[in-house]
């Protein structure tokens, strides 16, 4: 049995460490975004997150596509990448809670 505990724990310091991680990422990413809406402006971030929220037709995203610019492309990317952290995030969150749970476990 002795294994399985400090596999447990192994895992628990692997799943810790990623949480610290993934913050850090997170944070790095949120002042990313700031930088990139300053420098884009509110009127065309207004834009890229309707775009974003896929409110356009077909025809209108084809066309807004191709309007796209660097800066755009970096801000949409930084917000796809903030979107799988935060996912991430919560899900080793959850397995955190689940391994706590476990009948036996001893902090």
């Amino acid at each position: 049995m002795a294994p399985l505990t400090t596999m447990g724990q192994q895992d628990q310091e692997f799943l810790h460490e990623m949480v610290r991680q993934l913050d850090a990422t997170i944070r790095h990413l949120a002042e990313e975004e700031k930088e990139l809406i300053h420098r884009i402006g509110d009127e065309r971030v207004a834009e890229l997150t309707e775009f974003r929220k896929q409110e356009l037709s077909t025809e209108e995203e084809l066309l807004f596509k191709a309007g796209l610019d660097y800066w755009d492309k970096l801000l949409i990317r930084t917000w796809a990448r903030s979107k799988r952290a935060h996912h991430t995030r919560a899900e080793v969150g959850q397995t955190l809670m689940k391994m706590n749970a476990r009948p036996g476990r001893h902090p």
